[in-house]
């Protein structure tokens, strides 16, 4: 992926990390349509994402990244970043277009639980 994992535990057999939290995922979503260089099916990046982060989750990052408009959707329903080349791959065009929504959860200020230090 495009940003490194926060490990909380690594084995020989097991890597133990945390998932991103929902205001990192629209940068971790842009990062994998960068890495790629060509624009994905929403399916191609929920497959990117998946034991990380769940269908819904990247539904709202992407409807967040349309709506600040730093990413675009083509005729067929590939999402790219607006200066990208686009070629048609897929025959079918998409009927219904996503609705650009900004996440309220990364306008409101959060506050994590912090374990005390002993």
């Amino acid at each position: 992926m495009a940003k490194e994992k926060k490990v909380v535990y690594e084995d020989q057999e097991v890597v133990v990390a945390l998932a991103p939290r929902d205001e990192e995922l629209p940068d971790l979503v842009l990062g994998i349509i960068k890495e790629k260089g060509f624009p994905m099916f929403f399916d191609e990046i929920v497959k990117e994402f998946s034991g990380i982060a769940g269908e819904d989750r990247l539904r709202k990052a992407v409807n967040h990244l349309l709506a600040l408009g730093k990413l675009v959707e083509y005729p067929d329903g590939s999402l790219g970043i607006p200066s990208m080349k686009w070629e048609p791959r897929r025959s079918r065009r998409r009927r219904r277009k996503r609705t650009p929504r900004i996440m309220s959860e990364i306008a409101s200020p959060k506050t994590y639980y912090i374990p005390p230090e002993h």
